[in-house]
């Protein structure tokens, strides 16, 4: 049998002061790490690059709905898909726009739209945003609306998945904890390189 004066003493529990005071403690040791973190050179450049990879998107998005460069193309050859639906005129809707250029490569637009059926030999705009230059959308000499680029379709959603996860991200401060900080700087780095390496 074991002796009576080996069993474990009994656990005095803590007053309410010490266990406000322990969660003080640890409040002010959070506080401490949060600070320091604030001050390293890590802490700065990540959020520096995840502030510009928002711009990126950001730009993105409005060189799509707004303003961007256009270069002017020479058609070689235009292919049509007709949808199902017809107009009053008995005319089908197009679906989508597949335009080749001089130098051979090949634009799929997506319409959806009762337009007249581009000509070949005739020019048409190509519009890329101003930092990445991605082409994302295109005008036809038969319609005075912007067409999306099928290719950007991927460059377009990303911008806009990634750009509200990160506005989310920064507006819950889960910058400030270098796990969460170091994930969404993965994930903003792979996407840019990914937007990059689309021709």
């Amino acid at each position: 049998m074991k002796e009576e004066g080996k069993k474990r003493a009994p656990r005095i529990p803590l007053t309410p002061e010490e266990v406000a005071e322990l969660v003080e403690i640890k409040k002010i040791r959070a506080f401490n790490k949060v600070q320091r973190f604030k001050r390293s050179f890590k802490y700065k450049f990540l959020n520096c690059f995840n502030v510009f990879c928002f711009f990126v998107f950001c730009e993105l998005i409005i060189s799509f709905y707004g303003p961007c460069h256009y270069q002017t193309h020479y058609s070689k050859n235009v292919l049509v898909t007709y949808g199902d639906k017809k107009n009053e005129a008995g005319k089908r809707k197009i679906s989508d726009i597949v335009i080749i250029d001089v130098h051979d490569k090949n634009y799929k637009l997506i319409v959806n739209e009762f337009i007249e059926t581009p000509a070949k030999y005739t020019t048409f705009k190509v519009g890329k945003d101003y930092l990445l230059q991605r082409e994302i959308k295109a005008y036809v000499n038969t319609s005075d609306d912007y067409y999306r680029i099928q290719d950007a379709s991927p460059i377009l959603f990303l911008s806009v998945f990634i750009g509200t996860f990160s506005l989310i991200f920064f507006s819950y401060n889960l910058n400030q904890n270098v796990h969460s900080l170091g994930a969404i700087s993965i994930i903003n780095a792979i996407t840019l390189i990914a937007f990059l390496c689309i021709s």
